[in-house]
């Protein structure tokens, strides 16, 4: 962490609850990062232990709440729903998740040229993501069940 920069926008963000982001998950030394990140007062890591997604990095995430004893909120994320909540609950301890609840639909659009992105390469033009009430609904239960 730039730490210098990180207190000055610490300072700026006053009462307000802070979250450090997934560049936790491309730092070197995590403990060390999550030490740093509690000195400076942030409240949340969001992460998902530092792989690509949360189940993968359960170990780093066992060890993150374990050595952050409560001072600073681990919040997975990262390929989160229920039944990795109801998973990475009992090999880790997370109690916070980040999801999207996310479900992908075709896209109505008829025509379609191939080799053509409008955007990133590796997301595609004729997929439309969507918040699924269900999925978040399935997520909730398992966390009132845990």
């Amino acid at each position: 962490l730039n730490m210098e920069q990180m207190k000055e926008l610490m300072e700026a963000a006053g009462d307000m609850s802070v979250t450090l982001h997934r560049a936790f998950d491309v730092c070197v030394d995590p403990i060390e990062t999550m030490e740093k990140a509690i000195s400076l007062g942030i409240n949340t890591i969001l992460t998902s232990g530092q792989r690509n997604v949360c189940l993968q990095g359960a170990d780093l995430l066992k060890e993150l709440v374990e050595k952050s004893q409560g001072r600073i909120t681990i919040q997975a994320g990262s390929g989160v729903g229920a039944e990795v909540i109801r998973q990475l609950y009992q090999l880790t301890g997370v109690r916070a998740y980040h999801m999207t609840g996310k479900r992908v639909i075709d896209s109505e659009m008829q025509f379609r040229k191939d080799g053509v992105n409008m955007g990133l390469p590796m997301l595609s033009e004729y997929e439309i993501w969507r918040t699924d009430v269900n999925n978040i609904r399935a997520a909730k239960k398992v966390l009132e069940e845990l």
